[in-house]
């Protein structure tokens, strides 16, 4: 049967209104039921276009007409209707799934027609599936740029008698087998739809594809993915394209097809995802320099966009990233953690060093979601009316996007109402540059790092990067004694090199110090082997022993040494008092109180001022009470719990005039007085150091709660000036803090302005 009428009900009084915030189900319904009447089998059956009515005041006269009623819309339509449709001859549609089940449907009634006599003329074959599908694009394509010409506030100057007449002419002949002229006509829709969008919008916007990669994704979803006509975007690591080649060869031979013919940007940088923003930049450097030396040797060529899956921006990479030859960045995050947006969607990212890269700064929208391609519209009017390049961005894995995507290809090869479809290569290199600088503080990332550590269950969170970091030290140390080594010895053995500087010393067996860094240091020794102790006169500040055990205070020189050798047997000087005395640990820059009864650091006081510089004590967090619903919200800092520290004993296990150290143990205790932990704090003080040093060692009773940001055992450090600044280490850089949850790998600082 052939329908007198092709209508969609809505719930809204005008495209003004038309409800693009619906999410799921219900906005793939409200596509599919917009689009499928523009079927061509449908079109050139009711010779026109088809119409929408408002839900709550639909057709009256329904014999022969098409009705379909999005999910949206079911609540809404009245009692009776669907009945009174039914048998007045009309066909209600409502309760479908996808646009496949409204076409089947509505199609479907043509089953029960009469078939041709013998003398009518054969059928026209049906048109091909990818002809129908055009035309379905078409109507969404229609719909899109209606609610956008809405969205940027302008008067619809759409001649709709025209767009419509030719929309009916090419599904009548794609209905009579003229693929040719079908074509044309729709591409005379198309071109009106552009001319309509050219009205208010005269300059090109772009569309972004952008495919994730992964070890599961390798196969032939991707394959599909490199094999489609449009431009797409591939983000993936060295070591995937190295994977891929070794498992999914089909597929590596696809993407060196696509990338040959431009179809395709390629966007990475290292071989693997690793921490960024808690590693030197020397790291970095080395990290990247190695990924694209992969990545060349793999496909003959190297990434020119930056980009990566993982958690992992900082402020610092623009300079290395120019430095490296990268054409741009794609600045956003797509897992866990806080990436800050820019302004606009292409920016020129400065970092904190100058320097300065295009770079994308707004995340691109899921393409995997059908709310995504229904406000469409809104997200691109949104684009036009503040982005000084109206680009729209679409990230999805590879075989997993909404449906629509496929219907935005479409109309993009007809042409670019809905945006131009071009790689980062492209997008970069053609499109204007940023008319600012913008600038992101480190302050605006929050990282996931504690709190994934946690949930995959790793034996050490917190401590791995700082280990990580002490082995880099060594490995520099190491580095510059073999230099040291070559240039004094000739050879890079330590021994050698011991040997060769202390060649000319005469007299008992000495000590030999090496400063590997830069700059002089003053270094506190323990555990010399002497036959007696070093004369305490420059370079050595100090010396003296504990239980037999000799250790001394040496200023070493940058990249030199000190050759430590016994000196006179002295009487030890009665007037150098000891570093201990009475649970306080002091030198001759400050001294450290220890609470008897907790066990913790009560106090540090500096001899040039006065007041308590810093304390601290140990303590179990737990979160407080969980807020009821409709209760005032409140911060949980203010809400946790801590423990409280009791001392079961203070010992002071060395007290020198080179050397202090007390040891205190005790318990960390609930409210109740239950043990929660149990704790060893030692404290050590070198003569002539301005550095407290604290080891701790727990033995936990309690385990924290899961939320690693809201449950743990920690330090706790209180100071007198609430208003001093806190600075961080961010890639060996002294950075502020302005927020409450940050990770520095080196040092934090409190400075009050004076100190």
């Amino acid at each position: 049967m052939n329908y007198r009428e092709l209508i969609i009900l809505l719930p809204c009084h005008s495209l003004e209104d038309f409800p693009t915030y619906h999410e799921g189900d219900d906005a793939h319904s409200l596509l599919a039921s917009w689009s499928a009447l523009w079927h061509p089998e449908l079109l050139a059956g009711a010779g026109q276009a088809p119409t929408w009515r408002r839900v709550d005041d639909p057709p009256t006269d329904v014999q022969g007409r098409l009705i379909v009623v999005p999910s949206v819309c079911h609540a809404r339509l009245p009692s009776g209707f669907a009945q009174r449709v039914k048998d007045e001859g009309g066909v209600l549609i409502r309760n479908t799934a996808s646009r496949e089940e409204i076409l089947a449907a509505a199609l479907g009634q043509n089953e029960n027609k009469i078939p041709p006599s013998p003398e009518s003329p054969a059928p026209s074959p049906p048109p091909s599936p990818d002809l129908v599908a055009d035309f379905l694009a078409l109507g969404y394509c229609y719909l899109q740029i209606e609610l956008l010409t809405r969205q940027m506030r302008y008067a619809s100057n759409l001649d709709e008698t025209y767009f419509k007449t030719t929309a009916v002419a090419a599904a009548t002949a794609a209905m009579e087998g003229n693929e040719t002229l079908a074509r044309e006509k729709l591409s005379a829709c198309f071109s009106v739809l552009a001319e309509e969008r050219d009205h208010y919008y005269p300059v090109d916007a772009f569309v972004l594809d952008l495919n994730f990669a992964a070890s599961t994704t390798l196969g032939d979803t991707l394959r599909d993915e490199l094999s489609k006509t449009g431009p797409t975007n591939l983000l993936i690591s060295a070591d995937l394209l190295t994977e891929m080649l070794a498992k999914h060869p089909a597929t590596f031979a696809a993407l060196q097809e696509a990338l040959a013919a431009g179809r395709v940007s390629l966007i990475g940088g290292e071989a693997s995802e690793d921490r960024l923003p808690l590693l030197s930049h020397e790291s970095i450097l080395a990290q990247l320099r190695n990924g694209l030396a992969q990545y060349q040797q793999l496909l003959g060529q190297q990434p020119k966009i930056f980009g990566r899956w993982r958690y992992g921006l900082t402020p610092h990479l623009p300079g290395i990233l120019h430095r490296l030859g990268f054409q741009g960045a794609l600045h956003a995050g797509f897992e866990d953690g806080k990436t800050p947006e820019g302004v606009q969607f292409k920016v020129r990212w400065e970092g904190l060093d100058g320097s300065a890269i295009d770079a994308i700064a707004k995340s691109p929208l899921d393409a995997v979601k059908p709310q995504t391609f229904l406000s469409l519209a809104t997200k691109l009017g949104e684009s036009m009316d503040s982005d000084h390049v109206a680009t729209i961005g679409l990230a999805h894995w590879p075989g997993q996007a909404s449906p629509w995507i496929d219907d935005l290809r479409r109309i993009a090869r007809y042409c670019s109402a809905l945006g131009k479809w071009v790689t980062l290569e492209e997008y970069f290199s053609k499109t204007d540059h940023p008319g600012q600088l913008e600038r992101f503080e480190p302050g605006r990332y929050r990282s996931p790092y504690l709190k994934q550590a946690v949930i995959r269950k790793h034996d050490d969170p917190v401590t791995t990067i700082v280990r990580s970091w002490q082995d880099e030290a060594s490995r520099t140390a190491a580095s510059a004694l073999t230099a040291l080594s070559t240039l004094v010895a000739g050879k890079t053995t330590d021994s050698d090199l011991a040997a060769t500087l202390t060649a000319n010393s005469s007299g008992p067996r000495g000590c030999l110090v090496i400063n590997p860094c830069s700059f002089v240091r003053r270094m506190g020794i323990e555990g010399l082997k002497l036959s007696g102790l070093p004369t305490a006169e420059r370079p050595v500040y100090s010396a003296d022993e504990h239980q037999g055990i000799q250790h001394a205070v040496v200023d070493v020189p940058a990249f030199g040494f000190v050759h430590l050798t016994p000196g006179p047997v002295a009487p030890r000087d009665k007037k150098t008092p000891l570093l201990v005395e009475d649970g306080v640990l002091r030198n001759e820059f400050f001294e450290a109180v220890i609470n008897p009864t907790t066990g913790s650091l009560a106090a540090i006081h500096e001899y040039k001022s006065r007041g308590n510089r810093l304390s601290q004590q140990l303590a179990l967090r737990l979160p407080g009470a969980k807020q009821k619903p409709g209760d005032t919200y409140r911060d949980p800092d203010e809400s946790a719990v801590y423990s409280v520290m009791a001392a079961d004993s203070i010992d002071t296990t060395i007290a020198t005039t080179t050397l202090g150290e007390i040891v205190t143990r005790g318990r960390l205790l609930d409210a109740n007085g239950q043990r929660l932990a149990g704790f060893m704090q030692t404290y050590r003080l070198w003569r002539g150091s301005r550095v407290l040093q604290v080891e701790v060692e727990l033995d936990p009773t309690e385990e924290p709660r899961a939320e690693p940001w809201n449950s743990y055992y920690c330090c706790r450090f209180a100071w007198p000036d609430e208003l001093a600044e806190l600075n961080r280490t961010l890639n060996e850089t002294r950075a502020p803090v302005s927020e409450k949850k940050f990770e520095s790998p080196h040092f934090i600082e409190i400075n009050d302005g004076k100190n």
